[in-house]
């Protein structure tokens, strides 16, 4: 029998997912003919990442230039799954410096949280989270709210003394509802008996008061259900009470604003959402700030403290990329807080050892070829429908640059690893030396290089199923000139319009700095760091020194390498694609911007590389012959505004607009991306993992299970789902 062809239109992560799976076993194989067509040279989309290349022969060289900073959660189950099937499969090559998963990923559980004093200064609040035996990937499936919450206070707990001597450390006996209000009424008297703040002058006291919240948890069930109203209210008072114990005794503002927030988010799951049986999703028609205090949150606490900024800053949900004008949809930002805080593995957080490019997206390729088909610099120009508007029947692409013989080859050995040059390999191009010569960006909406053919894939002959996993940005009708590649998908579908047209995008920005002394040097003197809700806008910042290691930089080499990044405020990503100004116009105002950031807001980091607000610019690593603030151009930024590169927004109220992967309201097209509807609904690798792999199952069945993928929208008494 023919196999069924299927294109896939985006080789960022979610193409990559849906490919992996479609192809995972000879079963599929032999069943599925699929191939991968890409804009440029290179995979990975938002993930991808690149060498610099000597321009004059093309060789890669020591530095790896990211889309942005790129870090994991714990709670990345699909992402972690694929990487270590990826790894096990390819096992390790003679002199591999990547070779287990292991290797490419390791935990980094100190994540401080910028705080900006009454005095106008900003610092930073230690944060180190609490490590389990848990191991991300496993397939394991999530646990019940209740099992959240109470892993929430646990690591509370680890922040606290032990509990005094002689404290209870056995879960109270209830043995039915007669016991269960004098066991209340003792922890009720436990708590206000302690007079003192959390994490403040009497720490076991309330480390004990603490404990007991969480036994009384325990003893309903950590389920939260077929509990009475009352039950889960009375719950929610011992959290108050601890919050309220805190305030009394002068508690640190940081850690008062934690229980604040948890106390309000408590109470909003239960009124919400336990009670009246109701999934996350039924809450995003609020923002997440509002919904907070329409559950007694202190205002200020909420519009100002860094404990709700981190939430917003981490996952980009500011429109246009403007702090002053935050959006996240109430569901969405609770399912990722209870994700990340509750469900990670081993490490709330994990960071990648390399470039993205080589431990993640070219472990993928090389395992997929073979197998896969990839055809690069494919520009998609149109999707365009059959007669009667029910299936795709014509894709039309620019062919953006011919080989000079046989396939592109798009990596190249580096040191021990396969890596992905930050621009095309131009000798394996026909005019690659002019192209090279005129600095031509084939990644670049704003790109007016001409192609050198048009191609068109017909349905029947060159494909039977479309997998559209191109960045929503790229459909989008963004001005009066351009017209998307998806008009006709938008004109005849109202639900595939309200979704392109409702679900917003934020662009971002990206600093790297190299620098000749260590963090220690710098006057950074605590642990090494992934840090969240700095100084805005370069407000996210993790000190990536260990990707030197496969840096092989000739002597004197770097001794520390810091990436920053943000989201950027503007509106430059609308602009026509005729308007070939803009990308240089964003790469100077990201310029100026950072070396603004460098002179005033560096000092919380690195107080040995300021003064007053002057930053010592002799720190970063360049020519010796070059000085001052010129030494910055010797470091690497991007700004993130062509649309395939921008976040998606996560915004209330569009939530009801998101399309699942299977319901494109035509019959041989499939969606895969972070815009899509999936267990986060928001800007995630994740998501993006299990948009891709939702859009495989909805064409051969496989994967039968992705790891929390209806999360969301599942109610609380149906159990944490698959």
């Amino acid at each position: 029998m023919a196999k069924i062809k299927v294109a896939i239109l985006g080789g960022g992560m979610a193409g990559l997912s849906a490919a992996y799976q479609l192809s995972k076993t000879q079963t599929l194989r032999d069943q599925y003919e699929v191939v991968v067509y890409q804009l440029g040279w290179r995979l990975g989309g938002k993930a991808a990442s690149g060498r610099e290349v000597r321009r004059h022969d093309s060789e890669c060289i020591p530095r790896n230039l990211e889309h942005g900073l790129h870090v994991w959660f714990g709670c990345y189950e699909n992402v972690f799954q694929m990487l270590r099937e990826v790894y096990d499969a390819r096992g390790a090559g003679p002199g591999s410096k990547l070779a287990t998963w292991q290797d490419a990923v390791k935990p980094q559980r100190y994540t401080p949280v910028g705080v900006l004093g009454n005095d106008g200064k900003w610092r930073y609040w230690p944060l180190t989270w609490p490590a389990n035996d848990g191991v991300p990937g496993d397939g394991t499936l999530l646990p019940t709210w209740g099992q959240i919450i109470e892993t929430v206070i646990g690591w509370l707990l680890e922040f606290v003394a032990e509990p005094e001597q002689g404290a209870p450390t056995e879960a109270p006996q209830v043995a039915g509802s007669p016991k269960l209000g004098s066991v209340l009424g003792a922890v009720r008297e436990h708590l206000r008996s302690v007079g003192f703040c959390l994490f403040g002058r009497n720490k076991s006291k309330v480390g004990s008061a603490l404990a007991a919240a969480r036994e009384h948890l325990r003893s309903l069930g950590s389920s939260l259900f077929g509990q009475n109203e009352r039950d889960l209210r009375h719950l929610v008072d011992l959290l108050g009470e601890a919050r309220d114990a805190n305030l009394a005794a002068g508690g640190q503002t940081m850690l008062h604003d934690v229980l604040e927030v948890f106390w309000a988010v408590v109470k909003g799951i239960t009124e919400d959402l336990v009670l009246p049986d109701r999934p996350l999703e039924s809450i995003d028609d609020r923002d997440f700030r509002e919904w907070l205090c329409s559950h007694g949150a202190n205002t200020k606490v909420v519009a100002t403290s860094s404990v709700v900024r981190t939430v917003y800053d981490t996952l980009f949900q500011y429109e246009d990329g403007d702090v002053a004008s935050p959006s996240y949809a109430a569901g969405a930002a609770l399912g990722v807080i209870m994700r990340l805080v509750g469900t990670y593995k081993g490490s709330m957080m994990w960071e990648l050892q390399a470039g993205m490019g080589e431990a993640v997206i070219a472990p993928i390729y090389e395992h997929l070829l073979g197998s896969v088909s990839f055809r690069f610099f494919r520009k998609v120009t149109s999707i365009e429908l059959s007669a009667d508007k029910k299936s795709v029947q014509t894709i039309r692409l620019d062919v953006q640059a011919d080989t000079i013989a046989g396939d592109y080859m798009p990596t190249c050995p580096l040191d021990g690893l396969t890596v992905w040059p930050a621009e095309p390999l131009w000798d394996q191009l026909r005019d690659g030396d002019k192209m090279r010569d005129a600095r031509v960006n084939f990644e670049s909406h704003w790109c007016q290089w001409p192609a050198v053919r048009t191609e068109t894939l017909e349905r029947g002959l060159d494909f039977d199923r479309v997998i559209l996993a191109i960045s929503l940005g790229a459909y989008k009708p963004l001005n009066d000139e351009d017209q998307s590649m998806c008009a006709q998908l938008i004109e005849a579908s109202e639900p595939f319009r309200d979704y392109v047209t409702n679900v917003g995008i934020v662009p971002s920005q990206g600093v790297q700095l190299w620098c000749d002394r260590s963090a220690a040097g710098l006057g950074w003197t605590t642990a090494k760091a992934a840090t969240v809700a700095g100084p805005e806008y370069l407000d996210i910042w993790a000190d990536m020194t260990q990707v030197l290691a496969f840096e092989p930089w000739p002597p004197p080499a770097p001794l520390s390498l810091h990436y920053l990044t943000g989201t950027y405020k503007t509106t430059l990503y609308r602009q026509p694609s005729s308007d070939t100004s803009v990308p240089a116009t964003a790469s100077q105002e990201i310029r100026q911007a950072a070396i603004e950031w460098l002179n005033k807001s560096s000092y919380a980091m690195w107080p040995r590389a300021s003064s007053g607000d002057v930053f010592d610019w002799s720190v970063l690593h360049a020519p010796t012959s070059v000085t001052g603030e010129a030494r910055f151009d010797a470091q690497f930024w991007r700004a993130n505004i062509d649309p395939t590169e921008c976040c998606t927004l996560s915004a209330a109220r569009t939530t009801q607009y998101r399309l699942y992967p299977n319901e494109t309201g035509f019959d041989n097209l499939f969606l895969a991306g972070e815009g899509t509807r999936h267990g986060f609904n928001t800007t995630t690798i994740e998501g993006a993992v299990m948009s891709g792999a939702a859009a495989s199952r909805a064409i051969c069945g496989e994967p039968a299970v992705i790891v929390g993928y209806d999360f969301l929208r599942r109610r609380p008494s149906e159990g944490p789902g698959t």
